[in-house]
């Protein structure tokens, strides 16, 4: 398998929308607040082993800020044009037109040029390719756009531009909800490169492309080797984020506190037998950690589990009641219990049994105890 690359545009997209008239989602910073926080995105991205776009207008702050190496796992930008009608070329001759599915090329450049003639498409993406960049990185075309593909790729989409794989970046776009596959698509056909953002659009819009960690591990469980590394530092990438005012939903793919968060009882009793049931890559892998959530769906495998997880000693005789009381408690709030209501009703349900054994004792009577396998 080649070498995939993954471009955060992250730094790009908040550039933009700092910008008067933009209409992209601003960040809550300053744009002297932007400065220090770019160079702890580009930082913590670069230890994790992406490749990181830096906006023109950001460039010089950067390199200030870190003169040892400013060059080392970046990407300037600073120029782009669109090619629209040389795309248009591309599927006509095959017949079909699909209206989200035509690409956009944009060229990505730190090199000042001239608009190219609309033409030959193969050739305008070679001729741009052969041109480098000052600091000695290549000239790569951007492919946008893409949005309804994804029926088209097993007749031919990705074949058209295969050729021209060293010089084009793919940044799909999300109105379809494809992007990540798309983009994980365009990887193991042959593409070298792919341009999205840290959380992708949920967090910045349709037209900012995949979500990158979403790539990556799509990538990882096909056994593809992407040379990323400390991918368990992405909650310090969602901390950074959030500083800037945007929410991660806890549920989002990847990212989210809770995507590790289990209640069925079934699922807690695969996962303790066999979390590969369950979980194609493990939770310490991004950061993260697995959490059994008791509530109305909860079975005695998952009491068992989260006691042990609590270090709350659950005696067998007890938890039939205890299972009882948490349906009936999240059933009634509507919602799952917090750690805190859990390790309270198992300490209810010792005392209460407590009482009794003691009340029996006194009485010489022993208090029936339901057997159960």
């Amino acid at each position: 398998m080649h070498t995939v690359q993954l471009l955060d545009t992250t730094l790009s997209l908040f550039s933009t929308a700092l910008r008067s008239g933009s209409s992209r989602r601003r960040p809550r910073l300053s744009h002297e607040e932007f400065t220090s926080w770019a160079g702890r995105w580009r930082i913590l991205l670069q230890d994790m082993g992406f490749l990181v776009e830096i906006p023109s207008d950001l460039l010089g702050s950067l390199h200030a800020a870190s003169p040892a190496d400013p060059k080392a796992g970046f990407c300037t930008e600073q120029h782009a044009l669109l090619l629209p009608a040389a795309t248009e070329d591309v599927f006509e001759a095959d017949g079909y037109k699909p209206e989200t599915a035509r690409p956009n090329i944009i060229e990505t450049a730190s090199v000042e040029t001239s608009p190219f003639e609309t033409g030959n498409l193969g050739a305008r993406i070679s001729e741009a390719g052969a041109a480098s960049a000052p600091d000695g990185q290549s000239t790569w075309l951007r492919m946008g756009g893409c949005d309804d593909a994804l029926p088209f790729t097993e007749s031919g989409f990705f074949d058209k531009f295969m050729t021209l794989r060293d010089v084009l970046e793919f940044c799909p776009g999300d109105q379809a909800g494809c992007a990540t596959a798309l983009a994980v698509l365009w990887l193991l056909r042959g593409g070298k490169r792919v341009a999205g953002s840290i959380g992708g659009s949920a967090l910045h819009g349709t037209s900012s492309g995949p979500a990158l960690e979403e790539v990556a591990l799509c990538l990882e469980s096909q056994g593809v080797h992407t040379g990323l590394r400390n991918l368990h530092k992405l909650p310090e990438a969602v901390a950074l984020l959030r500083t800037a005012g945007f929410s991660v939903s806890p549920h989002k793919a990847v990212l989210g506190d809770h995507i590790f968060a289990v209640e069925s009882g079934i699922h807690v009793d695969g996962i303790a037998k066999n979390p590969t049931l369950y979980e194609t890559y493990p939770p310490e892998s991004v950061g993260l950690e697995r959490s059994i959530v008791i509530g109305k769906h909860s079975g005695r495998a998952a009491l068992r589990l989260k006691a042990v997880q609590m270090n709350i000693s659950l005696m067998e005789t007890h938890e039939n009641r205890l299972l009882a009381a948490v349906q009936k408690m999240a059933v009634r709030q509507q919602h799952s219990l917090s750690d805190r209501q859990f390790a309270a009703l198992c300490e209810s349900i010792k005392t209460s049994f407590g009482e009794k054994r003691h009340a029996a004792a006194k009485t010489g009577i022993r208090p029936l105890e339901k057997r159960h396998g």
